[in-house]
């Protein structure tokens, strides 16, 4: 959207393009019609780095495509590498006040997701920590690090570092509580 506005399209994309895990690697295609050179496994900056490691960056050109509080993972890793790194800010997670009436849903709560560390500290800020019986699901390292620090404990991490991921371990949580 940010390349029609400015009278651009996927042209203006040059040379390899990578992406932070299939389904940034599905939204690249269908929304831009590019094709991902390189998917990194782990949808986690530190997977991109890892299915990086045998392209050669050193002197090249790389566009970091991002939130605005995104982490330096993959920026610092591309420039220990030799490459000349920019980064564009496309969007950023904002906090929302929590309406009386989502308070008592969130009371009675069996379960709190959180897809990244500012939704942890958002949430936190505006709702305080979870009710006591509700199980934190995150989904993934950095999240959950971000909910420890936030004071919360994290019962439940997806392995698959994706919506779809934090569903499965949600789920999967659910039905083993439902056996016990």
């Amino acid at each position: 959207e940010a390349l029609k506005r400015g009278g651009r399209d996927a042209r203006v994309i040059s040379g390899r393009v990578a992406a932070v895990g299939p389904a940034t690697a599905a939204e690249l295609e269908e929304r831009l019609g590019v094709v991902a050179d390189v998917v990194s496994e782990r949808s986690l900056a530190e997977g991109l780095v890892e299915a990086l490691a045998d392209v050669s960056v050193a002197g090249a050109r790389a566009l970091v495509v991002r939130a605005a509080e995104g982490r330096d993972v993959l920026p610092a890793a591309l420039r220990d590498r030799g490459a000349e790194v920019d980064q564009v800010a496309v969007y950023a997670t904002v906090p929302e006040d929590v309406p009386p009436g989502q308070r008592d849903a969130l009371a009675r709560a069996d379960y709190v997701t959180f897809t990244s560390g500012s939704t942890v500290r958002y949430f936190v800020a505006a709702a305080g920590p979870p009710s006591d019986g509700a199980r934190v699901v995150t989904i993934g390292p950095v999240t959950s690090e971000a909910a420890r620090a936030a004071g919360l404990e994290v019962h439940v991490e997806a392995e698959r570092h994706d919506v779809d991921g934090l569903v499965d371990a949600l789920l999967a949580d659910a039905l083993a509580g439902a056996g016990a």
